[in-house]
């Protein structure tokens, strides 16, 4: 059992990515391999995957411990459900994470989304109706900012706002904890304003699939 706090938390997201690689498939297990020749990452990198598992496609995960040549360990993941993760359906490409730019004076968050969603059935011979769950709701993350827009973190979030552009984010907690997501930005570059209050700029990613997150910043 452990307790954190927000202090400390420090947000960047994706600047550039690799060239992509050819991923021949995954294994399903507990510690599930990732097989792609000639991949050349390291232990701890951060990066795209693109599969024909829905639950993983454009998901944001790391290198595991486990490294060889043509192939390396997820880290922090179980792929043994086949009805989730179909047998020879995983292949697809990965895109190594290679440049970061921190968003700076974040002030607030709000997540939101990924709830489960039903339909509702009503029996006539029932008094209570009856939840059958169905999908997930879309996530996203709201970042609250102390507005200036002479960053380089603002500016380069505006520009990708006005791109419509897909990001990968970054979440680095204070204890060490990290997590990541991919989706589309969005900037509201009119500044809110308040009297006695600090202003600040509005920011929404909003996620392709759930965050990933790890309890540590370096693969265990």
């Amino acid at each position: 059992m452990a307790y954190s706090v927000a202090d400390g938390t420090r947000f960047a997201f994706s600047t550039t990515f690799g060239t992509p690689i050819a991923v021949s498939g995954i294994t399903n297990s507990a510690n599930p391999i990732l097989s792609a020749a000639a991949h050349g990452l390291t232990a701890g990198t951060p990066f795209l995957l693109k599969t024909g598992w829905e639950d993983l496609s454009e998901a944001v995960l790391r290198v595991g411990a486990t490294v060889n040549a043509g192939d390396f360990s997820l880290e922090d993941l179980d792929t043994t459900d086949t009805l989730f993760f179909p047998s020879g359906a995983s292949a697809g490409s990965l895109q190594a994470i290679t440049g970061w730019q921190e968003i700076q004076q974040v002030t607030n968050l709000t997540p939101s989304g990924g709830e489960q969603q039903y339909a509702e059935a009503e029996p006539l011979a029932q008094r209570y109706s009856v939840r059958i769950p169905t999908r997930f709701s879309a996530q996203s993350l709201e970042l609250e900012i102390g507005d200036d827009p002479s960053l380089p973190g603002y500016k380069l979030l505006v520009r990708a706002s006005r791109a419509q552009k897909l990001v990968a984010i970054r979440m680095l907690q204070s204890n060490g904890a990290v997590a990541y997501g991919y989706g589309y930005v969005s900037v509201n570059e009119f500044p809110n304003l308040a009297k006695g209050s600090v202003t600040t700029a509005a920011a929404s990613i909003t996620f392709q699939r759930p965050a990933k997150r790890y309890a540590t910043a370096v693969p265990v």
